[in-house]
Formats: C-alpha cells, sequence, structure tokens
C-alpha cells in the first residue's frame, strides 16, 4: 500500500489550533531575536561604541582653550563612559604616543580614524581605538575595550534563554485560557445553530463576550426567531389550504361518486355538474392563487415592467365580474382617466381583480361602489354590513376573511388581500386599508412613469 493511499484522520479543533498559532508565533518571535543577536548584535555595539566616541571627541573639541574644564570632562567621560582619552602635542615623549606614532603620522590635519583589535598584540584584549590629528597641534586618542561585550552577549543568550522558557510557560497557559473560553462559546453557537437545524428553534441565543462571537450569537437568536415563525405560518398556511381544498374535493368526489351509481335522479343530474363544475373552478382559482402566491414570494422573483394602461385595466376587470354587480344590482360609480403606470403587467391584473372582486362581492345589494383617482391616489370603496372585529392588517394575511364574507357564506379563498399586498409592495407602491363609518377603503398610490 502506497502512502498516498494512507488517510490520516487528524482533525483539530479550534482550541488547539488557537494554542499552536500563539505557541508558534511566540517560539518564530524568541528564534529571531536570537538570530538578530547572534548577527548583529555585536555590531550594533560596535556602531554605538562609535557615535559614544564622537560624542566625546566633539565635546572635548569644544573645551580644548578651556583646560580646567576640559580636564574635569576627561575625567568625567573616562570614568563614567568607561574610556581613555589621551590628548597631547605631538612633540611628547609619552609612551601611548609614542606606540601609536606611525599612526598619526599617516594622518592629515583634522583627519580621524577608528581602528579595532588589540593594542599590543599579545593581551587577546579587542579595543576600539580613535585617532584625530587635530589642527591645533593636540593628537587626540579615545579608545575603548571590547571585553564586556563578549560578556554581554553571553549573558544576553542566557537571559533570553530564560525569556524563551517563561514566554512560553505564561503563553500557553494564557492561550489556554483564552482559546477554552472561546472555543466554549463557538461550541454554544454550533449547539444552538444544530437545533436551529432540526427544527427545535432555541427561545434565547445570547452571548456576552463584546466581539464578532456576541453579533453571530445575535444573528442566529434573530434567525431562530423569524424561522420559527415562518415555520408557524407555513403550517398553518397549509393546514388552510388543505381545508380550503377539502370542502370541494368532498364535494367533487360525493358527487361523481353518486353520478357514477347512478343514484341521482334525471331532473337533479344538471344541478350536480353545475355544482361539480362551481367547485372545480373554485379549486382552479386556489391553486393558481397559491402558485402566484409561492412565486412572488422566491427571494430570486423579478418583475418584467412595461407601460399600462390602467384605465383600461380596471374596465377590463368591471366588465370581467359584471355579472356580480348585476345579480347584486349594485351601482359602480367611477372617477378617473389616463392613469398610466409602469409595472408587470400580469401582476397587476391579479391585483386589480382580486380588489374590484372583493369590492362588488363583499357590497351589499342595491349599494354603491366607488373607484375614483383623488390626488394621484387610486381609491377603491365600497360599504359594509357587518362590522369588521380583525385588525386591518390581519386582513392581509393568507386566508383572513372579514365576518362579512363569513356570515354570508360567501365564496374566496381569503388569498385576494395576500396577493395584492405582495404585489403592491414588489412594485413598490404604498397602499393603505381603513374601515371607516361603515366603509371599505383601499388607497394606492399611483407613480407615474418617469
Amino acid at each position: 500500500m502506497s502512502l498516498k493511499q494512507i488517510n490520516f484522520p487528524i482533525k483539530l479543533n479550534f482550541f488547539k489550533k488557537l494554542f499552536l498559532l500563539t505557541i508558534g508565533i511566540v517560539f518564530l518571535t524568541i528564534i529571531t531575536s536570537f538570530i538578530f543577536n547572534s548577527f548583529f548584535l555585536d555590531k550594533f555595539y560596535i556602531y554605538r561604541k562609535k557615535q559614544n566616541i564622537l560624542e566625546i571627541r566633539n565635546n572635548i573639541i569644544k573645551l580644548i582653550d578651556d583646560r580646567d574644564k576640559l580636564d574635569n570632562y576627561i575625567y568625567f567621560a573616562e570614568d563614567n563612559f568607561g574610556v581613555k582619552i589621551d590628548l597631547n602635542f605631538m612633540q611628547n615623549n609619552r609612551s601611548h604616543m609614542n606606540n601609536n606614532k606611525k599612526i598619526y603620522n599617516s594622518l592629515k590635519l583634522n583627519e580621524s580614524i577608528f581602528k579595532i583589535g588589540e593594542v599590543d598584540g599579545t593581551s587577546g584584549v579587542m579595543f576600539i581605538r580613535y585617532y584625530e590629528k587635530l589642527n591645533s597641534g593636540y593628537m587626540l586618542s579615545i579608545r575603548s575595550s571590547m571585553a564586556v561585550i563578549a560578556k554581554h552577549i553571553h549573558d544576553i543568550f542566557i537571559f533570553n534563554l530564560f525569556t524563551a522558557f517563561f514566554s512560553l510557560f505564561v503563553s500557553g497557559i494564557l492561550v489556554s485560557i483564552f482559546s477554552k473560553k472561546i472555543n466554549r462559546n463557538i461550541m454554544y453557537l454550533k449547539n444552538s445553530a444544530k437545533k436551529i437545524a432540526k427544527l427545535e428553534y432555541p427561545d434565547n441565543i445570547k452571548l456576552s463576550s463584546g466581539d464578532e462571537l456576541e453579533e453571530l450569537a445575535q444573528s442566529l437568536n434573530e434567525m431562530s426567531k423569524e424561522l420559527s415563525f415562518a415555520i408557524k405560518n407555513l403550517k398553518l398556511f397549509v393546514s388552510n389550504a388543505s381545508h380550503e381544498l377539502k370542502t370541494p374535493i368532498s364535494v367533487l368526489c360525493l358527487y361523481s361518486q353518486a353520478l357514477a351509481r347512478d343514484n341521482v335522479p334525471s331532473e337533479r343530474k344538471k344541478e350536480y355538474y353545475k355544482t361539480m363544475l362551481e367547485k372545480s373552478l373554485e379549486m382552479r382559482a386556489l391553486t393558481e392563487s397559491l402558485l402566484t402566491l409561492s412565486k412572488i414570494n422566491s427571494p430570486d422573483y423579478k418583475l418584467t415592467t412595461q407601460q399600462i394602461d390602467l384605465e383600461n385595466m380596471i374596465k377590463t376587470s368591471l366588465e370581467q365580474f359584471d355579472y356580480i354587480e348585476f345579480e347584486k344590482n349594485i351601482n359602480v360609480i367611477t372617477n378617473f382617466s389616463n392613469i398610466k403606470i409602469n409595472g408587470d403587467y400580469n401582476l397587476l391584473k391579479i391585483a386589480i381583480n382580486n380588489l374590484v372582486q372583493n369590492m362588488l362581492k363583499y357590497a351589499p345589494d342595491e349599494s354603491d361602489v366607488e373607484i375614483f383617482l383623488e390626488s394621484n391616489i387610486l381609491i377603491f370603496k365600497n360599504i359594509i354590513t357587518t362590522e369588521v372585529k380583525k385588525k386591518t392588517t390581519d386582513l392581509f394575511e393568507p386566508f383572513q376573511r372579514g365576518e362579512n364574507a363569513l356570515d354570508k357564506n360567501t365564496e374566496g379563498s381569503g388569498l385576494g388581500l395576500s396577493l395584492v399586498k405582495k404585489i403592491l409592495e414588489l412594485h413598490r407602491f404604498n397602499f393603505d386599508l381603513k374601515i371607516e363609518n361603515n366603509y371599505f377603503i383601499f388607497k394606492i398610490l399611483i407613480k407615474n412613469p418617469d
């Protein structure tokens, strides 16, 4: 079996990932510090020493004409900065000056040089030395031992090693505490999400972490509430739809069985066929409304807009339902003309048909209904005989019907206003439903096409 065929199901949870990541960062920082110390610490030390020596040289130049202050400063510098300073004329025969006579002879006036090495070549002690021939006739020599750097590097290495172990230990403890807390919050959100997936819908998903996890908990809580509400509405919707379909299906089954068994007197067969046709049409209208409502509730549904002659659409709808008008002897009063809007023709036709049909269907016999335009607001108005106890907002819910419809056993599924509401919302048309002084008033703000 080749290595490629072997699977190693290694799974690291969030705690382990965060722990390893943090320890890795700390370890990388320590390694980087060791590398820089090994390769650049001595160079940095020499650079700083040179800067310090040049600063001492500049102060000596400033005080060179005041011997008392100069002597005091030289004493101060040697005592505080660990340097040895020689400032003499070339004619003086000091041993140090004699030993470096060749260096001074090689320098021009105001020329300086740094040298690093042993002073006598046998002590093994390294020095950094500065030489300069001053135009005042003085020869300046400043040297500082580099023995301290070797010891410091060793001490720094030991100190860094101790710091590394201490940092890893402390980081491990802190990361363990911190990551366990985060992991606990994540597991809480994970379990809450699993409950939502199982349609359990937790009541209160809450975290007080003050970070993105708290925001995620709030989002999950809102999602749980919205899904719970949506599922309840869906169950209610399905239950109501089933109930609405159950009655015509039962009638059709009963009547068709009676006709099939030839148990219906010939003089009543026409009545049976008529009832079956009415129930079939009722079922078709209900299923069409359900399909339309389902389609327009889809998140990816897009309107097909065009310019529409709303005046002609309303007149066509009135003609379509004129049988209700004549049957109930209703007087239709209209006052509108030349209404042009942009929208989806098929959807707006459904909305207008529902409004016109409801207006005629629920109006009492021998009453007036009005459709008119007032200040760019299209108004549908009809009188009602029964007090509406429900809120007007409830009438927009699927399968909700007014008391007058229920009392008179008026045909209808209660989906009409739900369709109207959704269609107008898709078109971003402002609308309003009010019941005032026993009048049912539906208003639509008409948007003129651009």
